[in-house]
């Protein structure tokens, strides 16, 4: 089943199961940005599918098809019971949504089809109330993601023009605001299989060091593989590392996140990551404070 050929239908209903297992994954709770993530990162179909952008016929302005078919899944799920959401508070299932066997669920008989009313029933209050249409509605949403998405493409862009050179250099001075002292140990290996850095995590709480080598890989095309994986495993064997931290703007494979938790401890730090990693520790960018006006400023005497 290819994903980018289905009907728009089809499409929706291929991201139900996903969204529903990473959710129940988490304990029932996530926000929308962390469940496309995930649901990117389980299904590599998804992660290819969740970049591609579309250029607007009637604008002429690039969106990304993914996002509305994401809205429209987790409306389904509303409809259907399995969870709630407001605007300002996390996609959370129901008790209904968080016991449900997922891998049972017909998603077009139990989801898709009675979803159907719903979306008509709306359809007509809209026209009735001279409101905007559902297709309306999800581009104003779509419009609010990517304001928010902004910072985060552009920081990413930003990344992908880096040199090799320059990458290795942030990502030391990444993990070095997390805690890793780096040594002036220079570990290379032939065949590219080298470690990018070599050094030391303290653990303050309970004294503990701990060898910790890193890879970098920035790609802007391919995602990391398992066979990479495997290689960077051995390096850290022969370097005898209790653990390592595996490091790129793009993104890994299932196959690739796999082979990282069946041998020693890896860390894999990809491009959503990495953004999060530099807004938390404000790496190289410099915090901006803006305001919204109250609801007051809106009301009429």
């Amino acid at each position: 089943m290819n994903l980018k050929t289905l009907s728009s239908e089809g499409k929706i209903a291929y991201l139900i199961k996903p969204i529903l297992k990473v959710l129940q994954e988490a304990g029932g709770q996530l926000e929308r940005s962390e469940i496309k993530e995930r649901i990117a990162d389980m299904d590599d179909q998804i992660a290819e599918y969740s970049v591609l952008e579309k250029k607007s016929k009637q604008t002429g302005n690039t969106y990304k098809e993914f996002n509305f078919k994401f809205n429209f899944a987790i409306k389904d799920l509303y409809f259907n019971d399995l969870l709630t959401y407001t605007d300002s508070s996390p996609v959370t299932l129901t008790e209904k949504g968080l016991y449900l066997d997922v891998d049972k669920l017909d998603v077009q008989k139990e989801i898709i089809e009675p979803s159907k009313k719903h979306w008509e029933e709306l359809s007509k209050n809209n026209k009735k109330n001279k409101t905007v249409n559902v297709s309306d509605n999800e581009e104003e949403t779509q419009a609010e993601e990517k304001i928010k998405d902004d910072f985060k493409e552009n920081l990413l862009a930003a990344i992908a023009k880096m040199s090799p050179k320059k990458f290795e250099a942030f990502s030391r001075a990444l993990l070095n605001r997390m805690g890793v002292e780096f040594t002036e140990k220079g570990v290379q290996i032939s065949n590219d299989g080298g470690i990018d850095g070599y050094g030391y995590h303290i653990d303050a709480n309970d004294f503990r060091t701990t060898r910790v080598v890193i890879q970098c890989k920035r790609y802007n095309v391919a995602p990391v593989s398992e066979p990479e994986i495997n290689q960077f495993l051995g390096a850290m064997n022969k370097y005898q590392a209790d653990y390592g931290v595996f490091i790129t703007n793009g993104r890994f494979t299932n196959a690739a996140r796999i082979a990282a938790r069946e041998g020693s401890p890896i860390t894999l730090i990809d491009g959503n990551e990495l953004v999060r990693l530099v807004i938390r520790y404000e790496l190289y960018i410099t915090p901006v404070k803006t305001y919204v006006l109250d609801e007051f400023y809106s009301l009429d005497e």
